[in-house]
């Protein structure tokens, strides 16, 4: 792969920020922050070890689980295989607090391999499907990343604008989205209005892998009287949801509603219109 060595140095070294934050406190668990450490100190090929048996002692339902592939993300020797974990979580596991982080790591691998499009894509997935993840900030500045690699000035320099005021402690990422808001200077600013009355909201159902399980979804939820539509993401999942509502009040009382006739955990998308 004509990328392999920078997403590999991505996945161990990229926004060291992120992995300190993850060591300190995410990986919760001594394993996997173990393991992380021997990562950033170059030693991966224990960290792998101690990443797998941690997960052949896990079973796939475990709390636990969508932090140890993403911890196997981390530490693994190629590419492809760190790319598979974290898709993995981002997907199987899009309810947990670990399926944002894999995001952005897609993001950044995405935007290494110059695919800005998709960079974008899973950037802004975190800002509109995660709306209290503590990633919101790196999210942003990737977006922001991609949208000026896209020439979408107007777009990135809000982005960036974000970043730097959700940052927070997260000095490094603060600093970063500055550097480029230097640009931004004399730029058409993005009409706030406009992309005000541009938000919609939606509610997401499921996430699913196959045409046939979304279809069979949509059918049951046009029975109960709803207006469903599949969302295809760039890595084929189908994201299942339902209607257009002006207010989030509005959405959150039908995924009330929706978690009480189907289970699940349905929540609220927002969504805005180019």
């Amino acid at each position: 792969m004509r990328h392999a060595a920078a997403l590999l140095a991505l996945a161990l070294g990229a926004a060291p920020e992120v992995l300190r934050a993850q060591q300190d406190s995410l990986f919760a668990d001594s394993v996997l922050s173990q393991a992380a450490r021997l990562a950033t100190e170059g030693q991966t090929d224990s960290a792998r070890a101690l990443v797998r048996r941690r997960i052949g002692a896990l079973q796939p339902t475990d709390s636990l689980y969508p932090a140890a592939l993403y911890a196997a993300g981390l530490v693994a020797g190629h590419a492809d295989t760190t790319l598979t974990y974290f898709r993995r979580v981002s997907i199987e596991y899009s309810q947990s607090s670990w399926a944002a982080p894999a995001l952005v790591r897609l993001a950044q691998f995405a935007y290494v391999a110059r695919d800005f499009s998709t960079a974008r894509v899973s950037a802004e997935r975190v800002l509109s499907d995660y709306p209290v993840t503590p990633v919101r900030a790196q999210a942003a500045y990737w977006a922001g990343r991609a949208r000026l690699e896209l020439n979408e000035l107007a777009a990135a320099c809000a982005l960036m604008q974000q970043a730097e005021t959700e940052a927070g402690a997260d000095v490094e990422t603060a600093n970063r989205a500055r550097f480029y808001l230097q640009r931004c200077r004399g730029a058409a600013p993005a009409p706030a209005e406009t992309a005000r009355a541009a938000a919609t909201f939606t509610v997401q159902v499921a996430a699913v892998r196959s045409a046939a399980a979304a279809d069979d979804l949509m059918r049951r939820l046009t029975q109960y009287g709803y207006q469903p539509q599949a969302v295809r993401e760039p890595d084929g999942l189908l994201k299942v949801r339902v209607g257009r509502y002006q207010s989030r009040t509005e959405a959150q009382r039908v995924a009330a509603a929706l978690k009480a006739r189907l289970g699940g955990s349905p929540f609220v998308v927002e969504e805005r219109r180019p």
